[in-house]
């Protein structure tokens, strides 16, 4: 059946916590089938003219505060909806990371909630708080409707509104700004229990990494690992921060997937490997240039490499190195191609020298100088 799903931020791009609740960050999304959405849109403005006549949903500090959440709260649970939400804390993001970016911030985290949501919620159409310049709005709305819908024949909708044309932000905006302040230790109502009968899940972000055996695959943890992350990790950072302000869309093209590089690996996971299919749908989101496979390997991922930064890669993708196994595995991977290029390369050139009687010795010519060293330890 299909159902509208109402998005709003509670809190703010930024690490200047120097304002209540602003530790934390979420987006919440008010759930309703679309035969219900007048009954509870009505519904909630009584509820909304009732206990907040001003129009602000804001209940004042203190005790009378949290009891009038509560039974707004208790009231709420008569209305036919459920809510889902993404809670960000920001204590534990790093402040140079490329969240750092008000853009990144919001397309970026916006993103691992509509991924989810239209990925689990068929007929699927979203009513999102108004956010930023139209131009910004409408890049983000291109961004999610290209990036994290699924079924490309029957689209959803994704439209921009305000609280006034659309009743039900209010109450994803309250839920939001509630879960913040509980997590911040602000306030005593936990929404996901007073709604527990509507809440359909809060994601917590950045989830914490844990190192599953299974990502080892026998091979014990290796006291470099350590090193071998922060490195990857120094060297992507100061990737971004040497190109910062470049106006070159092939620069700014390999600062994105830096940026997504370095993002996955520190708050995802760091032993998923990202396929391109997944890096071009993301890069050319940005429309700063556009990437066929072969563009997107010679144009980013080599040069990037050559400027310092740690990627490596398999047949499942790229990613940023974390391990002793990452490294073995990526020397692997190449190593695997280009020895036999090497030996190929030998083969030829002496099938050669004996056809031409050694007339034609193509490794003479002066480009191809550390090659004929190569093949000279090979032979």
């Amino acid at each position: 059946m299909a159902k509208t799903g109402f998005v709003s931020e509670a809190g703010a791009h930024g690490f200047a916590f120097d304002g209540p609740g602003s530790t934390h960050f979420s987006i919440t999304v008010v759930l309703v089938e679309e035969e219900n959405k007048r009954e509870v849109e009505e519904g909630f403005r009584r509820l909304r003219e009732q206990y907040f006549p001003g129009g602000v949903i804001s209940p004042p500090a203190g005790d009378s505060g949290i009891v009038q959440r509560r039974e707004f709260l208790e009231e709420l649970k008569k209305l036919d909806f459920s809510f889902h939400a993404l809670l960000v804390d920001k204590r534990k993001l790093h402040q140079k990371s490329p969240l750092q970016y008000k853009g990144t911030f919001y397309k970026f985290l916006s993103g691992l909630i509509y991924n989810n949501l239209y990925r689990t919620v068929p007929d699927l159409s979203i009513v999102a708080n108004e956010l930023g310049t139209p131009e910004f709005m409408e890049s983000f709305r291109r961004y999610i409707l290209k990036n994290h819908q699924v079924d490309l024949f029957s689209p959803a909708t994704f439209t921009f509104s305000t609280g006034e044309e659309a009743e039900l932000l209010l109450p994803a905006s309250f839920l939001g700004e509630s879960l913040n302040l509980f997590h911040a230790g602000l306030s005593e109502v936990d929404v996901e229990q007073e709604l527990a009968g509507q809440c359909v899940g809060v994601n917590r972000w950045p989830e914490g990494y844990v190192p599953y055996t299974v990502d080892t695959e026998g091979m014990a943890t290796d006291a470099q690992d350590e090193a071998i992350t922060a490195a990857a990790q120094l060297r992507a950072r100061d990737y971004l921060e040497r190109h910062a302000g470049s106006e070159d869309p092939v620069v700014r093209s390999r600062m994105v997937f830096v940026e997504y590089l370095l993002m996955v690996f520190t708050y995802n996971y760091r032993t998923r490997f990202i396929h391109t299919y997944e890096l071009l749908q993301h890069l050319n989101s940005y429309r700063y240039e556009n990437y066929t496979e072969h563009r997107f390997r010679s144009l980013v991922v080599g040069p990037v490499r050559d400027e310092g930064v740690l990627v490596v890669s398999s047949s499942a993708g790229y990613k940023l190195p974390c391990s002793t196994r990452d490294i073995y595995n990526f020397f692997n991977y190449y190593n695997q191609q280009i020895q036999p290029m090497l030996a190929r390369l030998g083969q030829c050139h002496r099938a050669l020298e004996l056809a031409t009687g050694g007339e034609l010795n193509v490794l003479e010519q002066p480009e191809y100088d550390n090659l004929k060293k190569l093949l000279a330890k090979l032979s």
